[in-house]
């Protein structure tokens, strides 16, 4: 999992440097939060694809994915690029989780979702994944990776281990860390510490 790819820095190191870190490493998946890949600030459908190239398999965001109009429609049509969640879905384009096949063949939940800590009011990110879990907690695959964006840490210590899916069902999921809101590797579900 990668956080914030900033502006042409951000991907160009991206470009450069992902493919070979995942023949390396092995990499099967890679998420990254592309929210800020168009210029510092959105994302739009050419930022999108240079990272798609490069290896990542799919985007996350938050709230400057409104930023650029033009990926508006290709939030409908691309399920490799993600929105919060907790935006809704009356009215507003694209999806905030999707379930994917890594190149390993592991079945791998990507669930994106956004704080409310100084910024616009969307719905409760707690509650909404409260919902998500209650209503396809089943249609969910084990594995499950999830982009908490937010801008206090407060409200990532209470994010990462609130959800109560990994302690309803003896799994340990990744979630964010609350020291730096990323995802954890030695929490991936069923793999020692």
């Amino acid at each position: 999992m990668i956080g914030d790819v900033i502006g042409r820095p951000g991907r160009e190191s991206i470009e450069r440097e992902l493919p070979g870190l995942r023949d390396v490493y092995r990499v099967d998946f890679v998420t990254a939060n592309g929210e800020n890949l168009a210029g510092g600030m959105g994302l739009t459908t050419s930022t999108a694809e240079s990272l798609f190239r490069a290896g990542v398999d799919v985007l996350t965001s938050g709230n400057h994915i409104w930023d650029k109009k033009e990926i508006l429609p290709a939030l409908d049509r691309d399920e490799r690029i993600l929105r919060p969640h907790n935006y809704g879905t009356d009215g507003v384009p694209g999806r905030g989780w999707g379930a994917y096949v890594a190149a390993d063949g592991t079945d791998i939940a990507v669930l994106n979702f956004q704080g409310r800590t100084y910024m616009i009011p969307i719905e409760n990110p707690f509650t909404d994944a409260d919902r998500l879990l209650d209503e396809g907690a089943d249609a969910l695959p084990p594995v499950r990776l999830v982009d908490f964006h937010c801008e206090v840490t407060s409200e990532k210590n209470a994010f990462g281990p609130s959800p109560r899916w990994a302690r309803e069902r003896g799994r340990r999921d990744a979630h964010a860390r609350p020291d730096s809101g990323r995802a954890d590797p030695a929490a991936r579900n069923g793999l020692p510490e």
